[in-house]
């Protein structure tokens, strides 16, 4: 694996080194290599352009038709207005005929009634006359601006002069000067032909304003053809480049994008076998090499994971056959320390029993330390009663030898006054008597002194033995005392030594427990991990059954090592 991996990495450095030394080769300018953004964007500036070309033209022919509308509606309301003064006109000078009927009703004595209708209808025909004359000073100020408009216009303006200063104001005035006479005079002289003239310019006006309109009407109809034209021209335009565009974006853009969505399919059914092929350098060729890069990891993914799972197959069985000796070891384990936690349980027990008698023993040692001290102590006196009894043996000895010496002179003394009184005869005889009893008594005195000499030099004999004695049992329970502080000394560091045995028997106790504990937990995540292995097993047989699904070509699997891999960054695509 890690030589194929190797292997795989020196190709790839070797691939780039001969593609940074190759040549740049000029690629043929294709349409199948023309960016689609590109074409997207030519094809909707085409369309913004043709739309804006209809548009233009619909503004220009609208335009056009709203100023021949407007043109239309302000020849209308000068045709509208012009009829106005005309009606305007008649009904006052109907109004003045009236005026003047009812006048010379009056005249004739008809009352008050007559009167009263004369200047209702005076005044009716002075406010018709008042409007007339507004709505002509606003036609004088808002005329037609052609020639032939302009002229007929001035033509208008000079018959209502005639018609109106003429004809209906000196009938005014005739009639408001009650002169009949002038009044009918002028209304026939003046106002009927002068009102036919200005009807007939009112008629020429009019039929120059419908002729007007009409052109008006023409002309945008034809701007509406025109415009229709224009706009059948765009939508044939349009549609030609919808067909063009379907087709070349059906051969460009939707049959590789089917064509891709195929090769989806076949992957999501887990077929990797079939060939992705780049054949233009486009979006769409970028999407196809991503494809195939997709392909080609999902290839080497599958087949990684392939030799994944067999190894986690194999190892996940050697795992739960591990997990299993290890169960029963660990099983056996924590048997072995149970039953060593409780010999340990009983040589603590022990260890405390013997740390007890040592320290009983201690106590006892320092008890019988104490006591060979106070006998050192008395064997010490006794040596020194005994040395003073030896000296005063021999002070005795020393006067039993002088109570000798005074014996035996006695003796002597008693022996020569015997002599003494044999020389003298009678005389002598009691000094000689005497002398015997001070001889006998000196004798027994000497014997007696001997015996007592004899006994004491026994007593100082066996004195001096005895105080050897005493001497080397001095000496002995010297090295008694020594010997038994030395065993308290020694049952002192044994009683140490059981106290920290004990204390450390009981800390291994307690360690063994622990460690009887954490086996106890070990057998259980034993167990637990027994049971991961199994399920790891299962879901590796699941892992195989699902990656068994991909079909795959063996042969073209290219190892690639995990950092290159893991580095690895998809090209994005880009759009101008």
């Amino acid at each position: 694996m890690e030589a194929s991996l190797e292997s795989g990495a020196k190709s790839g450095r070797v691939g780039k080194k001969k593609a940074a030394r190759a040549p740049k080769v000029k690629r043929k300018l294709r349409l199948r290599d023309a960016r689609v953004g590109t074409m997207l964007l030519w094809v909707m500036a085409f369309f913004a352009v043709l739309i804006a070309a209809v548009g233009g033209m619909a503004a220009f022919f609208l335009q056009h038709n709203y100023e021949s509308i407007r043109e239309v509606n302000a020849l209308t309301e000068r045709a509208k207005q012009v009829e106005v003064i005309n009606t305007d006109m008649l009904r006052a000078r109907v109004s003045l005929m009236v005026a003047a009927r009812h006048l010379q009703e009056s005249g004739w004595g008809s009352g008050e009634n007559s009167a009263r209708d004369a200047a209702a209808a005076l005044k009716a025909a002075t406010d018709l006359l008042t409007g007339v004359r507004s709505r002509f000073s606003d036609f004088q100020k808002n005329m037609l601006q052609d020639d032939t408009g302009r002229q007929l216009s001035m033509n208008l303006v000079r018959r209502y002069r005639s018609y109106i200063d003429d004809g209906v104001d000196t009938m005014v005035e005739a009639l408001r000067s009650e002169d009949y006479s002038t009044f009918y005079m002028v209304n026939n002289e003046y106002g009927t032909p002068r009102s036919a003239a200005f009807i007939e310019a009112i008629s020429e006006f009019s039929k120059y304003i419908d002729d007007q309109q009409r052109a008006t009407i023409d002309q945008a109809e034809s701007n509406f053809n025109r415009a229709l034209v224009a706009v059948g021209v765009a939508v044939a335009l349009a549609l030609l480049l919808m067909v063009f565009c379907r087709v070349l974006f059906g051969r460009l853009v939707v049959r590789p994008l089917v064509e891709a969505g195929q090769h989806f399919d076949k992957i999501a059914a887990g077929d990797l076998t079939s060939r992705v092929e780049v054949r233009s350098h486009n979006e769409i060729g970028q999407l196809f090499a991503a494809l195939k890069r997709m392909q080609e990891s999902l290839t080497r993914t599958v087949a990684t994971v392939r030799r994944g799972v067999d190894e986690i197959t194999v190892g996940s069985r050697e795992i739960s056959a591990g997990n299993t000796d290890l169960s029963s070891r660990t099983e056996e384990q924590a048997a072995s320390l149970e039953e060593t936690a409780a010999s340990m349980e009983e040589l603590a027990s022990t260890v405390k029993q013997n740390a007890d008698n040592a320290r009983q023993a201690n106590q006892l040692a320092a008890s019988a330390s104490d006591v060979a001290e106070r006998g050192g102590s008395a064997v010490a006196e006794v040596v020194n009663t005994m040395q003073g009894i030896s000296a005063s043996s021999r002070k005795i000895s020393e006067i039993v030898s002088v109570i000798d010496g005074i014996a035996f002179q006695t003796n002597i003394l008693a022996l020569n006054a015997a002599v003494e009184a044999a020389r003298a005869g009678e005389q002598g005889k009691g000094f000689a008597v005497v002398a015997g009893e001070v001889r006998s008594l000196a004798q027994r005195s000497a014997q007696a002194a001997k015996e007592i000499k004899g006994l004491i030099e026994d007593s100082v004999s066996k004195v001096g033995a005895g105080s050897q004695q005493v001497e080397r049992a001095g000496a002995t329970m010297q090295e008694i005392v020594s010997s038994v502080k030395r065993v308290t000394d020694i049952m002192g560091e044994i009683s140490a030594a059981s106290e920290e045995q004990s204390s450390g028997i009981d800390q291994v106790n307690r360690a063994v427990s622990q460690m009887d504990e954490v086996t106890q937990q070990n057998a259980a995540l034993v167990e637990e991990a027994a049971a991961a292995a199994g399920s790891l097993q299962e879901q590796a047989q699941r892992l195989a059954e699902a990656v068994a699904v991909f079909k795959i070509n063996a042969g073209e699997v290219i190892e690639v090592p995990a950092q290159q891999l893991g580095g690895y960054q998809a090209p994005t695509l880009t759009q101008d």
